[in-house]
């Protein structure tokens, strides 16, 4: 007896999105750098390119991206991975559930995803924004002497309410316009043509 597709457990949901994002953020992490350093300098995107080109060389675009992964391991994990079966166990499975309980789920997985990751974010911040070469072991050690564990968690507060409203946002109306494109066409839910054009 032939049976549809089965949904992804819990662990399956997190392992697809965290690795998905830990293998994309190799190729945005340059573009991050950049931005973070124009945003500590002032100068605009070309004589922010060159200078980094300049006086640390190409590789350092990607300075601070061990604790990128460390960021998309754990934030986009938890983002991603549990908002489905958050939203399942808040009852917002069906595509007719209130749009605020599917903007619940977002914001309660974005929030949560926010803490695990915020000491990478800050690591992450600290290493592009250093001079020179980075040693990663000596940048933690130097963040633990100077601050303590309190030090790895600067800026959570508003990196929480940024989680929350963007991952709500973002993942309610993904949920919502899979819902609308589903009716529209009569695709199956779980065909890749209806989550592209959701995203």
């Amino acid at each position: 007896m032939a049976t549809g597709p089965r949904s992804p457990t819990l662990i399956e949901s997190m392992a697809c999105g965290g690795s998905s994002a830990v293998f994309a953020v190799n190729f945005t992490h340059p573009i991050e750098l950049v931005k973070t350093r124009m945003q500590v300098s002032g100068l605009g995107i070309g004589p922010t390119v060159s200078a980094v080109i300049k006086n640390e060389g190409i590789a350092s675009f990607w300075k601070g991206l061990a604790f990128a992964w460390g960021r998309e391991s754990s934030y986009t994990t938890v983002k991603l991975g549990a908002y489905a079966p958050v939203r399942d166990w808040l009852g917002a499975g069906d595509k007719d559930s209130p749009f605020y309980l599917k903007f619940l789920a977002g914001a309660l997985t974005g929030g949560f995803g926010s803490i695990l990751g915020n000491p990478f974010d800050v690591m992450k911040t600290l290493a592009q924004t250093s001079p020179g070469s980075v040693s990663l072991p000596k940048l933690v050690g130097s963040m633990y002497k100077d601050q303590g564990i309190g030090g790895f968690y600067r800026g959570l507060e508003v990196n929480i309410m940024r989680a929350c409203v963007l991952n709500a946002t973002k993942m309610g109306c993904y949920d919502m316009s899979k819902g609308y494109i589903v009716d529209y066409t009569g695709w199956n839910r779980k065909d890749v043509k209806t989550t592209f054009c959701s995203a």
